[in-house]
């Protein structure tokens, strides 16, 4: 597949992106305006179109109607997602982006083993079963409060109709993966809470991505803003460990970032392939140098690349080239 065409060679030839790289994981960074979300598009359509690969963007910002020729959008409400599953480790998500605390995870984990995700009707019903829990000690109660304050957040502002507690989802799933030849778009732009819309697209990378590989469907996923999943301050921990892991399923992640030096160190280490483009804050020319042995002219260069320019490593090249997406 294309990626651009190779930019100080004579003649020109195209740069290119194998199959296998794709479930190597994908980094593109760069400031503001200079590129990111175009190559990521264009990634995105070929990859569908060339590769038979099915894509799942995560539109943090509404903006992929704009720069995708092809595509099928979908409103975060048209697609409710399960909060709960009952699997080991499904709370994960929400203790990361609520920052539960050791009691409050244990009391949630509680509820739950007392009733069943599937006696768990809507997000209303578990806060109700929060609230009637009786209290042990003055801890207790403190952590019920304070974990029903936070979980509050989902039922307001029309929030509870982007989630079921406990929904059957495979079929609503398989209509993502099986047979698409364009990009699917789910533009959670339409939410304005962050920690809700941290909390949906999270739940619905990790629902798709727990679909593919129970299946060994091949899946594209592009992140928007992955600071939001990855940062080295509040990181998600199931979208972290997915870098490690998913590879092996035939499941890729491309990974989109203003600013690298905030990501965790994961999101440097387990991309195989890199784009950088113009990068001016010296903490993220640091990361990138750190990440990505250059020539000196290299990174001297990477302040100064014009919009759709950028510095392209993979795992079938020896050294990094300057390519021009297209």
């Amino acid at each position: 597949m294309v990626v651009g065409r190779v930019l100080n060679h004579i003649p020109e030839y195209p740069a290119k992106l194998y199959k296998s790289a794709l479930f190597r994981h994908i980094l593109i960074t760069g400031t503001t305006g200079s590129g990111k979300s175009y190559t990521a598009s264009r990634i995105a359509e070929r990859v569908c179109r060339d590769l038979r690969v099915p894509v799942l963007v995560v539109d943090w910002h509404g903006e992929y109607s704009k720069v995708l020729s092809e595509y099928t959008l979908i409103e975060p409400r048209e697609l409710p997602l399960q909060l709960l599953t009952g699997e080991p480790g499904e709370l994960s998500v929400m203790s990361s982006i609520f920052e539960l605390t050791p009691p409050q995870e244990y009391i949630l984990e509680k509820v739950i083993g007392q009733k069943g995700p599937s006696k768990i009707k809507s997000v209303e019903s578990l806060l109700d079963l929060v609230e009637a829990l009786p209290e042990e000690s003055s801890w207790f109660r403190e952590s019920k409060l304070s974990l029903h304050r936070k979980l509050s957040l989902i039922s307001r502002g029309g929030y509870s109709d982007l989630f079921k507690v406990y929904n059957a989802q495979d079929e609503a799933l398989s209509g993502i993966v099986e047979g698409r030849r364009e990009p699917l778009v789910v533009d959670v732009s339409v939410i304005s809470d962050l920690s809700v819309k941290r909390l949906y697209a999270s739940l619905l990378v990790k629902r798709l991505v727990d679909y593919s590989t129970r299946r060994l469907k091949p899946l594209l996923v592009v992140l928007e803003e992955a600071q939001n999943y990855l940062s080295r301050q509040a990181p998600v921990k199931p979208i972290c460990e997915m870098l490690r892991e998913i590879r092996k399923f035939q499941v890729g992640l491309v990974i989109l970032a203003q600013s690298i030096s905030q990501l965790v160190e994961d999101a440097l280490a387990n991309t195989n392939t890199k784009i950088i483009h113009s990068v001016k804050s010296k903490q993220d020319l640091d990361a990138v140098e750190k990440t990505i042995y250059m020539d000196y002219s290299f990174i001297t260069l990477v302040p100064y690349l014009d919009v759709g320019e950028a510095v392209y490593t993979t795992i079938s090249l020896k050294k990094p080239i300057l390519i021009k997406v297209e």
